[in-house]
């Protein structure tokens, strides 16, 4: 873009954002009202009934999430919405959580039974979380690259709406009417963010505006937002062949003439930042960043170990490691002084290559292999089954719909052959027994709806999943495979490694160059996965990528707590029971209901006591 027309679209934007805050201010009491109707409709509720209903209300201002969680038809409404995006809905959206916390502290805690007191703690410490979270809204950047709205919504039309019926094929035409609107929000908080000094790094924004550029220049038929509804709607027998062309035709009118443009908008909003954005800095440079930093690490582990205690842990937890791999090195006769750069390129090359076309069915056996493995340490499965998906970009986990119609999803990359010994221990981090084992087996429950949605309480979500990797090494699962093994050690490094550079970043004024050399020599990753890695740290949520280990280390303490406690009455699949079934919980509240349960099975009581609530106690 020629400067002078970035100058002008920086004008235009500055003017409508304007607009749209005048329009905002003139509505905010209408808006206010509505809160105060829905907390008036709340109040007065049983217990039980008031924390569902409740957080059905937060669900409700995120149509994509009640979509991804296969809520719709039990909330009695449509998969016809995007989100509002616009910080003043966000702002909202924090003012009901507020008045959810305080009405919840008009029920008396010791007057409920067992099962109910820990739903009342836990859904205390996420709405007070997010109560403290509220104060920093606009230090999160509102557009970045990779995890970021713009580019998730690629991936929500095409995996998680669904396309089974006319009315879903309809309600999709109308979520890509509203593609300008939501997008039209995230420019308008870009000026926000500005207002307040808050600007993402250049070069992310760069990345961001380069990862959709191509899209204002492409034609509708060509998008995934068209290619992935006509073959969808190709199976949906109800519509004839006239109907099917007839919403194509819709679709590609809708693209060109809302989805297109408002990409176009957004890149060149970006290209109208960058030349006042920073450099790539971690967020003790924002206002009042440290406050924010520590706020950030409380939301993710949910703990309140400060920045230099997580960093000293993780040093002390990279030598450990460390020490672990070296032995393992020399167990293969490796060179004593080789780099850990040098070593694991070996490694790679020793354990073997899986070629690309072959990815998706390797891991498909590895998670089968699992599933018939397990039952060692666990006398629950899930209901929900899992699927892998291969394709440009992956190594992450989607969970599957609460209402059981879209399976669990492992994401991976298969465009290019891959090293095999690193491919297990993801396997099993992203699905059994990790993420899917645990997010399936909780969300199946009877338990809270709060527990089953959200990005909440991290250090218990990441940690369960890091805890398995573990896991799957205590079972013996890696003891024919001495590859595969130090490829675990090396992932269980480099969260350990996250505890260190996650901290040094946004804590230590680290610089990126720093962090990145810190890496490669630590980890022994290339130079290209090292730089890729730095930068999710700064980009992404501050201090999610510290709390993997840090959940990790406790559900382990807390194991041999268990064990020491019991002795011989230690029985893991109890332990399992304990932490999967009331699902998501904070990890100092899971301390807690692993001291009750070492408490019962050590002195059990002399006749069934009541606990009250849904569920019974663990």
């Amino acid at each position: 873009m020629r400067r002078n027309a970035a100058i002008v679209w920086l004008a235009f934007v500055l003017i409508v954002a304007g607009l749209a805050q005048t329009a905002i201010g003139a509505s905010e009491a209408a808006a206010s009202d509505e809160i105060q109707a829905i907390l008036d409709d709340l109040r007065g509720l049983p217990f039980d009934e008031f924390v569902d209903e409740s957080y059905k209300h937060i669900l409700l201002r995120s149509p994509e999430e009640v979509t991804s969680l296969g809520l719709s038809q039990s909330f009695g409404v449509r998969d016809d919405a995007l989100d509002n995006a616009c910080n003043a809905f966000v702002d909202e959206t924090y003012e009901l959580k507020a008045g959810i916390l305080g009405m919840l502290g008009t029920y008396r805690r010791s007057a409920l039974g067992y099962a109910q007191q820990v739903s009342y703690d836990s859904y205390r410490w996420i709405l007070e979380a997010w109560a403290a979270e509220h104060e920093y809204m606009y230090h999160f950047y509102p557009v970045t690259y990779g995890f970021s709205r713009q580019v998730n919504l690629f991936r929500f039309l095409a995996d998680e709406h669904p396309l089974e019926t006319r009315e879903n094929a309809e309600d999709y035409i109308s979520r890509l009417e509203q593609v300008d609107d939501q997008l039209a929000c995230l420019i308008s908080n870009l000026h926000d963010s500005e207002q307040r000094g808050i600007i993402a790094p250049a070069q992310f924004l760069r990345r961001a505006a380069d990862q959709i550029r191509d899209i204002g220049t492409g034609s509708a038929r060509f998008l995934s937002f068209y290619t992935d509804f006509e073959a969808r709607i190709g199976q949906i027998a109800e519509l004839s062949p006239a109907e099917r062309q007839q919403m194509l035709l819709d679709a590609e009118d809708v693209i060109n003439e809302s989805v297109i443009p408002a990409y176009q908008d957004l890149v060149a909003a970006l290209d109208a930042q960058i030349p006042i954005a920073p450099g790539r800095h971690g967020v003790w440079r924002l206002p009042d960043g440290d406050r924010f930093y520590e706020t950030c690490l409380r939301y993710t582990t949910t703990t309140d170990l400060t920045p230099d205690e997580i960093h000293r842990t993780g040093l002390a937890e990279v030598e450990r490691i460390r020490g672990l791999i070296r032995e393992g090195f020399d167990g293969l006769g490796y060179p004593p002084d080789g780099t850990f750069p040098e070593l694991f390129d070996r490694l790679g090359r020793d354990s073997g290559v899986i070629p690309a076309d072959q990815i998706v069915a390797h891991n498909e056996a590895i998670i089968e292999q699992a599933l018939r493995d397990v039952g060692e340490a666990f006398d629950i499965v899930p209901a929900t089954p899992v699927i892998v998906i291969g394709g440009r970009g992956g190594g992450f986990y989607v969970s599957g719909s609460i209402d059981g119609s879209r399976p669990g999803a492992y994401y991976i990359g298969n465009a290019v052959d891959e090293y095999r010994y690193w491919m297990r221990t993801i396997a099993y981090h992203e699905t059994v027994p990790g993420h899917h084992f645990q997010i399936s087996i909780g969300n199946e429950q009877d338990v809270p709806l709060f527990t089953k949605a959200g990005m909440i309480f991290t250090g218990f979500v990441e940690g369960w999943a890091l805890y398995a990797e573990r896991l799957a090494s205590d079972l013996g699962w890696y003891e024919d495979d001495v590859y595969s093994d130090l490829g675990r050690l090396q992932w269980e490094l480099l969260r350990a490694a996250r505890m260190v550079v996650d901290t040094g970043l946004h804590s230590r004024r680290w610089g990126r160059q720093h962090a990145i050399d810190y890496y490669i020599e630590v980890v022994g990753a290339d130079p290209a996965l090292a730089e890729q890695q730095i930068d999710l740290y700064l980009y992404y949520y501050p201090g999610y990528f510290s709390a993997y280990k840090t959940g990790m280390m406790r559900i382990l303490e807390l194991r041999a707590r268990a064990q020491d406690a019991l002795g011989d009455l230690f029985d893991i699949k109890e332990f399992h029971r304990v932490v999967l079934l009331n699902n998501r919980v904070p990890l100092e509240l899971l301390e807690r209901l692993v001291d009750d349960y070492i408490d019962r099975r050590g002195n059990p009581p002399p006749a069934p006591r009541s606990v009250g609530g849904r569920r019974s106690a663990p």
